[in-house]
């Protein structure tokens, strides 16, 4: 797995976990200026926070990247992302399973200038295959 294996997997379990609210928009005027109190939080806590609140800056980054690519491709970075996730090749892609390999390879080719453009992976990280 490399770096642009693990940005993507972030992207994914982020864009994966969100889950809408039925009780109140998420935009509730009320709850705008809401904060909770992190006076008994731990060094632990904020560790999590922190390191979460990094996985969404760049899970935001790479949401429009990939919801640019062809379809094609976006169903190969979900099927291999899938798999990383389940730790074995389990999930298959229903339109394509004879290219998954070759599509996941064009679409990492294809996000590797725009992510090191975006300073989330240096030129040194990146190791596509052809």
């Amino acid at each position: 797995m490399d770096t642009i294996d693990r940005a993507l997997l972030a992207w994914h379990e982020w864009n994966s976990g969100w889950q809408p609210c039925a009780s109140y928009p998420r935009d509730a005027s009320f709850a705008g200026q809401y904060h909770s109190s992190s006076q008994w939080a731990t060094p632990e806590d904020t560790d999590d926070v922190i390191d979460r609140h990094l996985v969404e800056q760049t899970a935001r980054l790479l949401d429009p990247l990939v919801a640019a690519l062809d379809v094609r491709l976006r169903i190969a970075i979900n099927m291999a992302m899938r798999n990383f996730e389940a730790g074995a090749s389990v999930w298959r892609n229903p339109r394509s399973p004879a290219t998954q390999e070759a599509d996941y390879a064009r679409a990492k080719r294809l996000l590797a200038p725009k992510l090191m453009a975006l300073g989330l992976i240096g030129r040194e990280q990146v190791h596509v295959s052809a």
